[in-house]
């Protein structure tokens, strides 16, 4: 006999085998507690627990009046470097410091591997952060999308699911520097730079225009 704890650990993993297995995207729904308890031969407390732990390590969503999804980023949590608790005096030098060591290796990749789709989503992107720099809007999430971009254009799994847990970290970063005199200018210089290094698909090229874009960044922190 199970212990109930054990159980739903049992039913959890199971569940996360059939997410795995019937190759379910993220966003999609999973079956109901119903059919689950049908199909698992478990009692609805014991799904309901399973579920909970699943939610817990962001291996599915529960959306209320809706269904159970799998996550956008199945098994990932919001902070898992803990930057909330570190010690935010050198924190954003940290953060950047550890871009300019990661992203333009990223950035080369990507001015190799990147899809006519991904150089789509790219100058979509960088469209709209011109159009919020020169309206003197906060282009802080764009800014964010324009650089995960990349990393899903290295069309590395592992990379497209890293980076964004950095550039999550370094959000305040760019809060911090967006109404320093002249940084919108410099910054749409910078991604422009890389956009074309990435649609020419070279390689070395975009790796420098990244990293000028990142130690630009870094100044404006440590300068601030």
């Amino acid at each position: 006999m199970y212990d109930k704890g054990i159980l739903s650990e049992k039913v959890a993993n199971t569940i996360k085998e059939m997410i795995i297995n019937k190759k379910l995207k993220p966003g999609d729904k999973i079956a109901n507690e119903i059919e689950l308890t049908s199909e698992l031969n478990v009692s609805r407390s014991t799904v309901r627990e399973a579920i909970k732990i699943l939610v817990s390590t962001n291996v599915v969503e529960v959306r209320r009046g809706k269904g159970t999804f799998v996550s956008s980023k199945p098994g990932l949590s919001k902070d898992p470097l803990g930057v909330c608790f570190m010690d935010k005096k050198n924190l954003l030098k940290d953060l950047y410091e550890s871009r300019l060591i990661i992203e333009p290796g990223i950035c080369a990749l990507a001015a190799i591997r990147a899809t006519e789709e991904n150089i789509i989503q790219l100058e979509a992107s960088f469209a709209k952060i011109e159009k919020e720099i020169l309206s003197n809007k906060d282009h802080t999430e764009t800014d964010i999308q324009f650089h995960n971009i990349i990393a899903k254009s290295s069309q590395n799994p592992i990379i497209n699911r890293i980076l964004p847990i950095i550039n999550e970290g370094i959000s305040e970063g760019y809060r911090e520097t967006k109404d320093i005199s002249e940084s919108g200018d410099t910054v749409l210089y910078h991604h422009k730079k890389i956009l074309e290094a990435i649609k020419k698909g070279d390689s070395e090229l975009a790796r420098k225009c990244m990293t000028d874009h990142l130690r630009y960044g870094m100044e404006q922190i440590i300068n601030k």
